[in-house]
């Protein structure tokens, strides 16, 4: 079985592949997906073009590579016992996984939710709502478990 685990790196995310690699069973493959929403500096500008030099943007931009090399290597740090491919993309997020999901092509997707709902939930949009109805395969969504 080839899981695809979505991660921002966050205490959410990581907990999520943990127990979803749990309640799988040790998959045979696992792919971890963090995605880069944009490029940075790519719209700080007006008709004239972005406000930062080539420079900068391509300061801010290995900055954003890191900190999605430093998200994808914390998840896989926290897994044991399973081989991790780790997988950088360029997109929208809930696009993106389905997208890398069905490429793979993945059995299932894990990824954490918070679980908003209401007026949070229709302000900020639902990737795991998107991804639920949109993809290829099934998905596990790990909702955050309230502070004990």
């Amino acid at each position: 079985m080839h899981v695809l685990i979505a991660t921002d790196g966050s205490p959410l995310s990581i907990a999520a592949a943990r127990r979803g690699i749990a309640l799988l069973a040790q998959p045979t493959a696992v792919t971890l997906l963090t995605v880069i929403t944009e490029v940075p500096g790519d719209d700080a500008g007006g008709f004239e073009g972005s406000v930062y030099s080539p420079e900068e943007q391509q300061r801010l931009w290995e900055a954003e590579q890191h900190n999605a090399a430093v998200e994808l290597a914390d998840t896989a740090a926290a897994l044991t016992g399973c081989e991790v491919q780790k997988r950088m993309e360029l997109g929208d997020v809930a696009t993106t996984i389905c997208r890398v999901a069905e490429e793979l092509p993945a059995d299932a997707i894990v990824m954490g939710s918070h679980g908003r709902t209401g007026l949070k939930r229709m302000l900020l949009g639902s990737v795991s709502e998107h991804v639920v109805r949109h993809a290829p395969c099934p998905v596990l969504v790990v909702h955050e478990r309230p502070e004990q």
